[in-house]
């Protein structure tokens, strides 16, 4: 997934600042630390390791403050047009983005592991809460949020986090690549200022926009076309100037707030235009932080009924986990991406991530995970630790506590070009190239499959049929294992023999394979051993089956009832099966006994 290269590129060489979990640096003077506020917290091994802020708060100096709040308000000036854009995709009012984008980045503060990552709503999260919420009351985002959370927090505290590597690369790209398609899709409308259309997924929505399209608003097309213009020139701002000048980070730091720079400027314009602005606006936005309530007393109105928490749940189906599972995805494949070589505990970044859901979602927050877009300016901005998060948090508070009666100014069509801007670059098409000449058939097959499925049926179904298409691999091998087979001789002992080699683990899947195999060895060495006897160097015709185990890393119950009657019948077929190379661990599992040629099973 390639998604804003040129903030990554722009520092490189430059310090970025050390990790927070960093405990071998040197400490800062103690006149500018909180070492002694944390001194009598050092022997808290397990609540240090749940609470992250406590490991590395103790070294936090004045040079880490001064780069953590330069990092957290340019992620806000970020956050904040991007949090009520995505909200608009998820069919919400925008003041539901940023309650999600507050709270995300409030607990990640105290929870998170990896100081670029950045926890908000997202276009992918976006997508898939109107997948299962569209039509239905803003209540069921906020039980799919509090769900979603629940599902992550176990997960995190079961130790699944390993669920995620079931999900192969080439899967995940085109599930990236297709929900960028379908959201800019969506956004045609809001581009066009076209009212909202019948038609339904990409093809649908494609289609439809189509036949509106001689009803399309010029004034709201011609400032979507302004802004996308205006976003890409300014995301290409730093290029100005090549040599490393004071003017280069001046250029920077404008392309860094770009998203924010082209939402003002198009408010400022409908502020002040002469009447009724041409173009449509966003309309009102709700003040403040609502108020603390559990998801698990929130009821609905769906027509003349009272729907509660419960009901709400079982409507929304499998969305309980599809939706943990593409964030858990999403936010494990960011922090590795900004983890700078160290290891990610995975464990903990789920509980964080679903925290972040159950909390946020006590304050009507929707899904959120981490975006690779706002990582990758806080890894630009010289960000130091996760405390960054707290400034995009208050940044966010004072958005929604001050700025709330100016974003009815904001045009819709402005929000759709952000979006667009946002999500072309993880459009990852050039990868079906570099799949045809490095990747496996069942790669290109599963990219194709997610990517042609996503867009014709759903993201969810999409992302499930890839999944299953690119297991087909390591199925395969489990299958079909490779087997090596060779005829080695015993100079001193004039013995020789055929050796079989397995390549992978023995399981119950792979017996018959082995079964087969191993047979036709023994009737071809009774075969060679009628007909021609010795061979040309005097050696008697093999008759005896080595398995090498030499390089078997799974061994279950079926393969050794399997092994056992494989010996049997080559027995009574006049040969001998031999196992050489045997783990320890299954020397018992398997009753062996030596032999003057090697290890063999107990008859």
């Amino acid at each position: 997934m390639a998604d804003e290269p040129e903030e990554l590129q722009t520092l490189k060489g430059s310090s970025v600042g050390r990790s927070p979990d960093d405990a071998t640096g040197t400490p800062a003077p103690a006149g500018r630390s909180f070492r002694g506020l944390w001194k009598g917290l050092k022997g808290c091994g397990p609540i240090q390791r749940r609470l992250p802020i406590l490991r590395w708060m103790r070294h936090y100096d004045r040079t880490d403050g001064a780069a953590d709040l330069i990092a957290g308000l340019t992620l806000g000036l970020t956050i904040i047009p991007q949090s009520m854009a995505y909200a608009t995709i998820a069919g919400l009012p925008s003041q539901y983005g940023l309650y999600a984008a507050f709270m995300g980045s409030l607990v990640y503060v105290f929870l998170g592991t990896v100081k670029e990552v950045s926890i908000g709503p997202t276009s992918l999260m976006a997508l898939l809460t109107y997948q299962y919420t569209a039509g239905r009351p803003a209540e069921y985002v906020v039980v799919l949020a509090f769900a979603a959370g629940l599902v992550e927090l176990a997960m995190g505290i079961g130790r699944l986090g390993f669920l995620v590597c079931l999900i192969s690369v080439p899967v995940t790209s085109a599930f990236s690549s297709a929900t960028a398609l379908i959201i800019i899709g969506s956004q045609l409308r809001n581009l066009l200022g076209l009212a909202r259309g019948s038609g339904s997924g990409f093809f649908g929505t494609v289609l439809d926009v189509t036949r509106q399209l001689p009803e399309a608003s010029g004034p709201d097309t011609a400032l979507g076309a302004v802004c996308i213009v205006g976003l890409v020139a300014l995301q290409q701002l730093p290029k100005v100037c090549r040599t490393a000048t004071r003017w280069r980070r001046t250029l920077w730091y404008v392309s860094l707030a770009r998203n924010a720079l082209v939402v003002l400027a198009c408010a400022i314009v409908s502020f002040y235009w002469t009447g009724s602005p041409p173009w449509r606006l966003s309309g009102a936005v709700e003040p403040g932080i609502p108020t603390f309530e559990l998801p698990t007393l929130i009821t609905s109105t769906v027509g003349n009924r009272t729907v509660g928490f419960i009901e709400m749940a079982v409507e929304l189906g499998d969305g309980l986990l599809l939706v943990p599972l593409v964030a858990i995805l999403a936010n494990v494949a960011i922090a590795k991406a900004f983890a700078s070589g160290q290891a990610v505990d995975a464990t903990q970044e789920l509980i964080a991530l679903g925290l972040c859901n159950i909390i946020g979602s006590c304050f009507r927050s929707m899904p959120t995970t981490g975006a690779f877009t706002r990582s990758a300016i806080s890894h630009a901005s010289g960000v130091r630790t996760p405390l960054a998060g707290l400034y995009c948090a208050l940044a966010t508070l004072l958005a929604l506590g001050v700025l709330t009666p100016y974003f009815y100014y904001i045009p819709r069509a402005t929000l759709a070009a952000v979006l667009i801007a946002a999500v072309a670059p993880m459009l990852d098409l050039p990868i079906v190239a570099r799949l045809r000449r490095t990747g496996s058939p069942t790669d290109l097959l599963a990219w194709t499959v997610c990517f042609g499925v996503c867009l014709l049926v759903s993201v969810e179904v999409g992302l499930l049929c890839g999944m299953a298409v690119s297991l087909l691999e390591p199925l395969r091998v489990s299958i079909w294992p490779r087997c090596h087979c060779e005829t080695v001789h015993e100079p001193r002992q004039r013995f020789s023999f055929r050796r079989v080699r397995p390549e992978h683990g023995l399981l119950y899947t792979s017996v018959d394979r082995l079964r087969t195999l191993v047979l036709a060895e023994v009737a071809a060495a009774e075969a060679a051993a009628e007909s021609s006897g010795d061979d040309e160097r005097g050696y008697p015709a093999p008759v005896s089956i080595v398995l090498d185990c030499g390089r078997l890393v799974a061994l279950d119950y079926s393969a050794v009832q399997a092994l056992k009657d494989l010996a049997d019948e080559i027995a009574r077929l006049g040969g001998t099966l031999l196992l050489r190379d045997v783990p320890d661990r299954w020397r018992h599992r398997l009753a062996l006994h030596e032999t003057e040629h090697g290890l063999t099973f107990a008859q």
